[in-house]
Order: structure tokens, then sequence, then C-alpha cells
């Protein structure tokens, strides 16, 4: 089915999708360049009969985009997703987040427990691999902000290392995130530049404050991971040091690898294991 929009009001307008169910609420917060469609894949595995919230970020997808780059970053986006939940789920929900959003997630969980009942988190959590920084870093600098028309969008995600086997499924969901020009041009939504200098304040301070989230994480906490980073098998997100320190934080907290994904795919793909998965979660949090 369709999803209803919402507008939700923080310090700015942040665009909300809901897919309405009637047993609990999931809220999916995408990554770094994400938006609110990246979880299309992964709604059907939950809804129904859950009921599923997936927001734009500030500077994502429609939700307003500052002109101030002070405007973002880690404290903007838990007032904004604190915001969200105030408004859409005061009871809480099941936060699942990918990448990024796993940070959030994280990080909410600790400083408002009355929102989080549980987290699904997929590959993310602390900071990634120093492989898998360097692959990202290429990724962000080879990111076209503009083409020339749709169709060159199309080649160029089809080419895509972390894209494959390229399922044309797909397609749909990564034009979800372009802007169409009237003379046929597509541009990204969420400009680069912004996404390299929240990667530099997360690089900058992440680890140490998740560190100190140790013991405030008390709800379930489920970690599913990719095999492959962006590249490869060699830059994946998840090395044994990041997963030390992910169980010091949150010793509940159970991983399990997903085959056959990348830190992209392993939510914008399709994978009935993924999904089975998921479903799993949040039958045992909600119910």
């Amino acid at each position: 089915m369709e999803p209803r929009t919402h507008w939700i009001l923080s310090d700015v307008r942040l665009r909300v999708l809901e897919w309405p169910g009637e047993k609990g609420t999931i809220l999916a917060l995408h990554g770094l360049t994400g938006y609110a469609e990246t979880f299309l894949p992964l709604i059907p595995a939950l809804h129904p009969p859950y009921r599923v919230l997936s927001m734009d970020l500030r500077g994502r997808g429609e939700s307003e985009q500052p002109a101030d780059e002070r405007a973002y970053g880690l404290q903007a986006h838990l007032r904004d997703i604190a915001a969200v939940l105030d408004a859409l789920a005061p009871e809480g929900a099941l936060l699942m987040g990918h990448s990024l959003g796993a940070m959030l997630a994280l990080a909410l969980a600790a400083e408002r427990p009355d929102l989080a009942r549980g987290l699904l988190l997929f590959d993310g959590g602390p900071l990634p691999s120093r492989a898998f920084s360097e692959s990202l870093n290429q990724v962000l600098n080879a990111r076209l902000e503009e083409l020339p028309s749709l169709e060159a969008f199309r080649e160029l995600v089809r080419a895509m290392p972390f894209l494959q086997p390229f399922d044309e499924r797909l397609m749909p969901v990564l034009e979800a995130g372009l802007i169409r020009e009237p003379d046929g041009r597509v541009r990204v939504k969420f400009p680069s530049r912004l996404g390299a200098l929240e990667a530099m304040e997360l690089g900058a301070i992440w680890n140490e404050r998740l560190r100190a989230y140790a013991g405030r994480i008390r709800c379930p906490v489920l970690l599913l991971k990719a095999p492959v980073g962006a590249l490869g098998p060699h830059d994946r997100f998840f090395t044994e040091e990041e997963e030390r320190l992910l169980r010091e934080v949150v010793p509940q907290v159970r991983i399990v690898e997903v085959p056959g994904t990348t830190h992209y795919t392993i939510v914008v793909g399709y994978h009935p294991e993924r999904d089975r998965l998921a479903r799993a979660f949040a039958e045992e949090v909600l119910g």
C-alpha cells in the first residue's frame, strides 16, 4: 500500500512516511546519503501487522535542507528523531537504523530510553573499519552530484560495485533519491559535501561517545552485518575490533551476518534471510 506522509516540525520541517499497522511502531533511520525510501524493500517483511515509520533525516529526501552547515550533525539529528517520536509514537518504537542511522539509534536509546523499545541495526554502530572508511571516501568522491539524464543515472548505478549483482527492482528505490530538472538533468537530493562534514564530525567524536553509553542501553539489540563493504570483501564495515567495542557497550547485542549482502544492499536489496531475521526480531520486541 502507498504510505501516508506526515510533516513534523523540529527546528526544521521533516518528512515521515507511515505504513499504518495495529501491533507496534517501527521507526526506520537511513544512512549518511540515504532517504526514507531506502527501506522500501524491507517494508513488506514488517507491514502488516506492524506500523512502520521511515523519516528523511534533515537535508535528505523531502525534509528541509538548512543552508547553514552548522545546522547538521549528531545533536541535530537526535532532536529531530525525538520530535518525530514524540509526535507520532510517544509510547516508543523499535528503532531500525542503517549505518549512520544505527549510530543515531544507539545514541537515542542511551539518551531517551523511554523512546527505544529495541534496536535493529544494519551494518552500523561503532565507527567503521579503516578499510571501509577508505572505500566510503572513494564512493563519496566519485558520487556525481548531477547527471545529464535519468538514463545516465541508471547506467551509473547498474555498474556500482556495492550493488552487484544488480537487481532491477532496486531502480525505483534508487530513483527516489533524485531531483528531476525540467531539461532532463537529474541531481541527488543530498549534497555529498554535507555528508562529508557529518562523517568528519562523527569520526572525531563517535567511538568515545559510544563508550560513554556503556550500561545505558538496556533494550534488546540485534545487529545484522554484511560480509562486503563498498568495493569488496576486504572492506567490510565490521572487523573483530568493531564487534568487540559494540559488545563492550551493549553486552546483550546479538550479531548475525546476512550472506550475499553489501553495506548497502543489506537494506536496499531484496534478501529473504534478512527479512526473516527482521520480522522475528520485531515479533520478539513488539509482540
